[in-house]
C-alpha cells in the first residue's frame, strides 16, 4: 500500500482523525472545512474537492444522509505512520525495522545534543 498524499490530503486526514478521536466519525466537509480554517484560511470547494479525491483514492469512506454527503477515514493515522516507515524501511534499510529504529533513534539524540 502506497501512502503518497499532498500537503493537502494529509491535512484534511489529520483533521478528520483530530474529530474521529472525539467520537465523531460522521463529518461533512463543512465540518472539516470549520476545523481547518481554525488554523489557515481554505476554500471550502476546495476541501471538498480534495476529500472526493481522497474518496475516490479510497482514503475515506463516503455515505449519503438525506442530501449531504458525511466522510471517515479507512485507515488510521497510526496505520498510515506505520506503512509510511515500512516503505522507508524496505528502500533505505533492506526492510530492516530495527536498522530503521537504530537510525531514527540515533538522529534524535543528535538532535537533542544539537549535532
Amino acid at each position: 500500500m502506497q501512502n503518497k498524499h499532498g500537503i493537502l490530503e494529509s491535512a484534511i486526514l489529520s483533521s478528520l482523525w483530530d474529530l474521529e478521536s472525539q467520537g465523531i466519525y460522521t463529518n461533512s466537509v463543512k465540518d472539516v472545512y470549520l476545523l481547518m480554517n481554525k488554523t489557515e484560511a481554505r476554500a471550502y470547494t476546495t476541501i471538498k474537492t480534495v476529500m472526493d479525491r481522497l474518496y475516490e483514492k479510497n482514503m475515506l469512506l463516503r455515505f449519503k444522509q438525506g442530501k449531504k454527503f458525511y466522510y471517515r477515514t479507512t485507515r488510521s493515522n497510526r496505520e498510515i505512520v506505520l506503512n509510511a516507515l515500512k516503505e522507508v524501511a524496505q528502500r533505505y534499510c533492506g526492510g530492516d525495522m530495527t536498522k530503521l529504529s537504530q537510525i531514527l533513534n540515533s538522529h534524535e539524540n543528535d538532535r537533542l545534543l544539537n549535532v
